[in-house]
């Protein structure tokens, strides 16, 4: 399933759109950006805080363990409603 996102100025980008924009942005490629949110999710995963536990546990994904595109597209759309 491709997910969009909308900007504040009305446009809607899919989430690989976000990461290719992420890679710009980082003088990195896009492969590069999903290794990184990658790791980081790794280690998020296995931290004992249980805030963060519950966080993930709580996650909405489609398997034991969320996507790259789950984990932006969620949080890009509680950002925005936060903002």
């Amino acid at each position: 399933m491709i997910r969009t996102l909308s900007t504040k100025q009305g446009r809607e980008y899919s989430v690989d759109k976000y990461l290719e924009i992420i890679a710009e942005k980082e003088g990195i490629t896009k492969e590069e950006v999903q290794q990184e949110i990658g790791r980081a999710v790794s280690i998020a995963l296995k931290s004992p805080d249980p805030k963060m536990q519950r966080f993930w546990t709580d996650f909405p994904c489609e398997n034991d363990t969320p996507t790259i595109e789950e984990i932006i597209y969620h949080l890009a759309e509680k950002f925005a409603k936060e903002s």
